[in-house]
C-alpha cells in the first residue's frame, strides 16, 4: 500500500487568466461592432446612390421623350420612403443638333448630390 495519500487537485483558471481572456474578448467585440457599423454606413450610401441614379435616369428618359426641351427644371420625387430633390440644367453641346443636360439628384436635407448624370438630347425632340 501507498503510504502517501493521493491528493486530487483540480486545475482551473486563475483570476488573471480570466481577466486577460475577457479583455481579448472585449477588444474583438468592439472591432466586430465597428466593422458592422461601417458596413451599414456603406450600405446606406450605396443604396442612396443607386436610388439617385434611378431618378436621374428616369428624368433623362423624360427629356428624350418631350418635345419642349426646358432650359432649367427642378422638383421633388418620392422613392423608397425618401424625398429626393432633382435639378436639370441645359448646356451647349459640342455636337450639333444636341443639347447637353446635367441632372443632379440629392437627398432631402443634404446639399451634396448623390448622383449626377450628363445626357445629350436631340434638340428637335
Amino acid at each position: 500500500m501507498n503510504r502517501y495519500p493521493v491528493i486530487c487537485r483540480l486545475q482551473g483558471f486563475t483570476l488573471l487568466e480570466v481577466l486577460i481572456a475577457l479583455a481579448i474578448l472585449a477588444i474583438v467585440m468592439v472591432s466586430a461592432i465597428k466593422i458592422t457599423a461601417d458596413n451599414i454606413k456603406n450600405l446606406w450610401y450605396l443604396e442612396n446612390k443607386t436610388l439617385a441614379s434611378i431618378i436621374a435616369s428616369n428624368h433623362a428618359v423624360q427629356l428624350h421623350m418631350v418635345k419642349e426641351k426646358p432650359e432649367k427644371q427642378e422638383g421633388w420625387d418620392q422613392m423608397a420612403g425618401r424625398r429626393w430633390f432633382w435639378q436639370i440644367q441645359r448646356r451647349a453641346s459640342n455636337l450639333s443638333g444636341l443639347w447637353r443636360y446635367r441632372i443632379d439628384v440629392s437627398l432631402e436635407g443634404e446639399k451634396e448630390a448623390y448622383f449626377s448624370l450628363i445626357s445629350d438630347v436631340n434638340k428637335d425632340g
